[in-house]
């Protein structure tokens, strides 16, 4: 009675709810990526000027030096000064670059999204089936304990089923250890999406960290 009790509350019980969320490890990524980065600077080099900066950039002092006075002064010498201000003719072609690189970044992040969360997937899979192996361990020791008493207490019928209970309990240990290399492998990769960050994205993995610094807001 008191194993069946046992695996029951075993079933219906939830599995250890894992500190990492999936929203904040793409946001951790879009952010530190380097190839995002990467590209993200070439649009932001793109990007159309403000008027303030585009004056700055198209406007020039100019001067030139004629011959002869004027009728005003004696001077052999005539100044002319100003400022020049240069329209671009290629703004249209300009723009159009500016839109290609926003759609050149829009896809390079949208594909790495796509991979993160491929992976991302992977590793859920690695720790629910950690999970469940644990609980099967659980009630296996459960049930061997009492087949132990059992037998201590003169039912040597018990020593047959206590040796198949031995055997799968060595079974979900192999389980354990081969997913959990697995996955400790998968948070690896996963984590080097992060750049030079993944350290601290491996951190939050693996539940050292309960956040991303400030990068998880």
């Amino acid at each position: 009675m008191k194993v069946r009790i046992v695996f029951i509350v075993a079933l219906f019980l939830p599995f250890r709810v894992v500190a990492w969320e999936d929203d904040a490890v793409l946001s951790f990524i879009s952010q530190v990526n380097p190839i995002i980065l990467a590209q993200r600077n070439v649009t932001q080099a793109y990007a159309q000027p403000d008027s303030v900066t585009w004056a700055l950039q198209n406007t020039s002092l100019s001067g030139r030096l004629g011959f002869g006075g004027t009728d005003f002064r004696d001077d052999p010498y005539t100044v002319f000064g100003g400022l020049q201000i240069n329209i671009p003719l290629s703004s249209i072609k300009e723009e159009r670059e500016q839109a290609l690189k926003v759609v050149a970044e829009a896809k390079a992040l949208d594909d790495m999204h796509t991979k993160a969360l491929l992976d991302i997937a992977q590793l859920r899979q690695m720790e629910a089936e950690l999970e469940a192996s644990q609980v099967r361990r659980t009630f296996l020791k459960e049930k061997a304990a009492w087949l132990k008493q059992r037998i201590d207490e003169g039912y040597s019928s018990e020593m047959n089923e206590l040796w198949t209970i031995g055997s799968k309990l060595n079974t979900e240990d192999a389980l354990i250890a081969k997913v959990g290399l697995l996955a400790k492998t998968q948070r690896y990769k996963l984590a080097k999406y992060a750049g030079t960050e993944w350290p601290t994205l491996l951190a939050y993995l693996e539940g050292k960290t309960e956040t991303l610094g400030g990068y998880d807001g």
